[in-house]
């Protein structure tokens, strides 16, 4: 089988779905809305569904053809004959490429299905699908291109979708008249934009270093320098390959700091909650957030060379070394945020924050398989669980809304805030279908066997532990802390939305949500149940047999496909995705030495990770919340407690009641003093117009009036006064003429008699 040449339709087909809901889909839904609806958001769906299909075609065919990656060239792009550089548009079709098209096709697919039925009744219900497939577009360029350029193309892309998207209802304001969606989409920008010089200041230095942005020949070059010990030259400056690499790979950790959301530019994402629901299911939780997850992995050999050079940033900490503390750090700093945190989607937000840093943690740490395990399994749960905060959000605002207009209205309810989890409670009686699979999310999140969640998460805790020492084992105790503030705050979150009685009227009369938003609820959570047998882990003596039986294929040098059926459907995943991780040959051939992340279910790792799991629960559930709160004026039991610490020093206070009034003032400064006092009343009025002006005013008066025109004039009354001599000799006398020729006759015979001789 052979779908290859089908590749290009992966970013064709949500093309064809931008065109349609660009120029014609508004038209349907203002014609009919009821039809026009359909027709616009089913249009959308079925362009993710078809890439969707594609790319399923893709799987298929690469299984067919032993897994070797496949270039399908599009167009050239960029071709400087005379410099030897050529960039093209061409897709990469590898394991890696395609792991990642299957989840951004595939959930993306069950969001904009869900997104009918959520958005229904939206004046701009095409845009919004506009922007989805757009999304899909640019999020499709990024993870298939074989080349760092045209990954960058996609990487810019859903920066900008993410600015549209969040900030789409930019004309909402909240009580204080501030426009929350729009800042929040400026913010997002911002902060990505910091991100992507880093990026493009990565891509400098790669071309400068390699002569080429195409991922291949820079991974090839970089193992023959690496093997020859050459050194990098800048003009009259030389670095070692290794010191280069290392400012390489730590440019592309600020990139991924940007887009996946770490310390220090994690401030835009939980601000993005302000986009609509299915947006956070999208952008925030399956796709635009791994982005970084997904450029490290590709870059894999950039960073194992960096480990195994030994080069430091600044002397200090290596690059690969950095990437794993700085998402251990995030993974508990946003873990311990979400404690506090009232608003359902904020705390979702928070979690991302917080599993993504478990994902930058374990890519560092060389534990790319698990890594992607984990984004995998997290596109799963996390989908589920921002559309069914969705779900739980669209029920109450109808349950207000019933309230509002069936039973009177009161001025108590013009502040009501649907997401805020104080109002809820009791509603997994008034929905049930979203309940049962929000409970599934939840426990898959917070790592409960035998949900996918303990699997992936356990996988990356056990390679922290068997590969300790040194900032593994820092990584492995702040992972494992961020583990169990995962449980607890999902399991304050279950219990104050789905338990105990409604604490406000909305809450009463809230009802299950359409089928189009619960029927990929229901197909989330049987991924998130069934997820984590896409890499299941060996079991002791079946471990040892699957081993041996693996050893002796590779030494007999048979097909990397024998290998797979010697160990069954165990390490699935790890045996799709070596033959795109080339640090896993390197390693085979004595190049790198990968860390290696055991194959076998590690008992201790993973029985303290789930009785922490268990534990934190419990003390939620049954401790720390019990029976309360019962109104939703009530103090939050987290208050009475010295955890409560958190929400005052120094974590999600610290950006909005230090760092923004510090900016903010700092930006006024800017503003006020640095550009319009100094920049433009002094250095712009009095410098440059100024000095301008005067040189303007000395070529007009002195240089033009008195230079050029004196010496155009100056030349015409010097002809007229010659003129008037030479006038002087034409009198009109036959005898004048005549002694004149006499003169001249003298003269010549004279110059003839004397000089001439």
């Amino acid at each position: 089988m052979n779908a290859f040449a089908l590749a290009p339709l992966v970013l064709g087909l949500p093309i064809l779905g931008v065109l349609f809901n660009g120029f014609v889909g508004r038209r349907f839904v203002e014609a009919d809305r009821s039809v026009g609806e359909k027709w616009s958001g089913w249009a959308a769906s079925i362009m993710a569904l078809s890439a969707f299909v594609i790319v399923v075609l893709l799987y298929f065919s690469l299984q067919a053809n032993g897994h070797h990656a496949e270039i399908v060239p599009m167009m050239d792009w960029i071709s400087i004959p005379s410099a030897n550089f050529h960039i093209p548009w061409a897709m990469q079709i590898d394991t890696l490429s395609v792991t990642m098209m299957l989840v951004v096709t595939g959930v993306g697919s069950l969001i904009h299905i869900y997104a009918i039925g959520y958005m229904h009744g939206d004046p701009n219900f095409s845009r919004f699908f506009t922007y989805l497939n757009l999304f899909l577009f640019f999020m499709l360029i990024l993870v298939s291109g074989n080349n760092y350029l045209m990954l960058f193309v996609g990487w810019e892309g859903v920066g900008l979708c993410s600015f549209l998207l969040i900030g789409f209802w930019f004309d909402r304001t909240n009580e204080k008249g501030e426009a929350m969606n729009a800042n929040a989409a400026r913010k997002a920008f911002v902060a990505n934009r910091v991100g992507d010089l880093a990026m493009i200041l990565a891509m400098s230095l790669t071309f400068w270093t390699f002569g080429t942005l195409n991922f291949e020949p820079v991974f090839d070059s970089a193992v023959e320098m690496f093997h020859s010990g050459a050194m990098v030259h800048f003009g009259a400056f030389s670095a070692s390959l290794g010191g280069v690499l290392t400012a390489i790979t730590a440019l592309f950790l600020v990139g991924a700091t940007g887009k996946s959301a770490q310390i220090p530019l994690l401030v835009w994402l939980p601000d993005a909650m302000a986009g609509p629901t299915p947006v956070s299911a999208l952008i925030h939780a399956a796709t635009m957030v791994t982005s970084g997850i997904y450029l490290i992995v590709r870059s894999n050999v950039l960073f194992e060379i960096v480990r195994e050079s030994h080069a430091l940033v600044l002397g200090v900490i290596s690059s690969p070394d950095l990437v794993a503390l700085v998402g251990a750090l995030t993974a508990v700093y946003a873990g311990l945020i979400a404690f506090t945190q009232f608003d359902i989607k904020k705390v979702l937000a928070y979690s991302t924050v917080s599993q993504l840093g478990f994902m930058i943690a374990a890519v560092g740490m060389g534990a790319y398989v698990a890594g992607m395990f984990h984004l995998i399994t997290h596109a799963f749960f996390k989908a589920l669980l921002f559309m069914g905060s969705g779900s739980v959000i669209h029920g109450m605002e109808h349950g207000h809304h019933h309230i509002s207009h069936g039973h009177g209205h009161d001025n108590h309810h013009d502040h009501f805030d649907p997401q805020d989890m104080r109002t809820m409670g009791g509603l997994r009686h008034h929905m049930p279908t979203t309940f049962w699979t929000y409970l599934v999310g939840s426990l898959a999140l917070a790592g409960i066997v035998p949900l996918a969640g303990f699997w992936s998460k356990d996988e990356i805790l056990a390679h922290a532990s068997a590969n300790s020492g040194g900032i593994n084992t820092v990584v492995y105790i702040l992972l494992t802390i961020a583990a169990f503030c995962t449980a607890f705050y999902m399991a304050r979150q279950v219990k104050m939305v789905f338990f105990g009685e409604p604490r406000h009227k909305a809450a009463e009369h809230a009802h299950e949500s359409p089928r189009t938003m619960t029927m990929p609820l229901v197909i989330l959570a049987i991924l998130a149940i069934l997820g984590g047998l896409l890499n299941f882990p060996h079991f002791g003596a079946e471990a040892e047999a699957a081993h041996g039986a693996e050893t002796a294929v590779v030494a007999a040098g048979e097909h990397a496909a024998e290998v797979e059926s010697a160990g069954g459907l165990n390490l699935a995943l790890e045996h799709w995705l070596e033959h795109s991780i080339a640090s896993f040959h390197l390693t085979e051939e004595g190049v790198v030495e990968m860390p290696h992340t055991p194959t076998t279910l590690q008992i201790p790792v993973a029985t303290i990770s789930s009785v922490l799991a268990i534990a934190a629960i419990a003390i939620a559930y049954f401790l720390v919340y019990g029976s309360r709160p019962k109104t939703a004026d009530e103090r939050d039991p987290l208050q009475a407690t010295p955890i409560w610490w958190m929400a005052v020093l120094p974590l999600n206070t610290l950006y909005m009641g230090y760092i923004v009034p510090a900016f903010n003032r700092l930006a006024e400064w800017a503003a006020h003093t640095l550009d319009w006092a100094f920049w433009h009343d002094f250095v712009h009025d009095n410098i440059i117009r100024n000095i301008f002006v005067g040189f303007a005013n000395f070529a007009s008066n002195v240089l033009d009036a008195q230079g050029v025109d004196g010496i155009v004039n100056g030349s015409g009354s010097v002809a007229r006064w010659l003129a008037n001599q030479i006038r002087r000799s034409q009198t009109g006398y036959a005898r004048n003429y005549a002694l004149s020729v006499f003169l001249g006759t003298v003269v010549l015979l004279a110059y003839f008699l004397f000089m001439a001789r």
